[in-house]
């Protein structure tokens, strides 16, 4: 993937893109960018357009520079550019939260790809978000539920997210 230009338009456009533009500054938290991104509303790209409700779609997936997939999501329909829109012309809003349930394993994902509001997460930073960040409505214990949509709470205080990077393996202390 080849360096690309940062989006002229540095003003945010929404709270998820002031969580982001806050997320740069020395002192941010990182959780209030990650659940800004799970409880609003973000853009994939997709040559398939939805026909229903039960319709499935194959949204664009980019190489990261290290070559590696990542899922091209945008956090405002203006943020997606004419490059994009060639390969993939139909710009579907679902909930953040969505798009990490969804994600398979393998799979990172790449907010603004080029733009001035954006990061990249890779597939084990998307696996601790799935595992951290649970929907308000489902137990803290809760089983591998998929996110129906609704607001994303703050991690357990037993810890927070993990911060070797590293999920545990049976579920325990890292």
């Amino acid at each position: 993937m080849t360096e690309q230009p940062a989006h002229l338009d540095n003003q945010p456009l929404n709270e998820l893109e002031e969580q982001l533009a806050r997320g740069e500054q020395p002192d941010a938290n990182p959780v209030d960018v990650i659940l800004a991104f799970l409880n609003n509303e973000v853009y994939v790209v997709s040559s398939d357009a939805l026909e229903g409700p039960d319709s499935q779609v194959e949204p664009l997936v980019l190489a990261n520079s290290s070559g590696k997939p990542v899922l091209a999501v945008f956090s405002h329909p203006s943020r997606v550019t004419e490059q994009y829109l060639a390969a993939a012309p139909n710009v579907l809003g679902t909930q953040g939260a969505a798009i990490i349930g969804n994600l398979g394993a393998e799979l990172g994902m790449v907010i603004n790809p080029g733009a001035a509001f954006g990061f990249e997460i890779d597939p084990e930073g998307v696996a601790n978000i799935r595992r951290d960040f649970k929907p308000t409505d489902e137990p803290a214990d809760g089983a591998a539920a998929q996110p129906t949509g609704g607001a994303v709470d703050r991690p357990a205080q037993d810890g927070g997210p993990a911060q070797d990077g590293g999920p545990a393996q049976d579920g325990g202390p890292a």
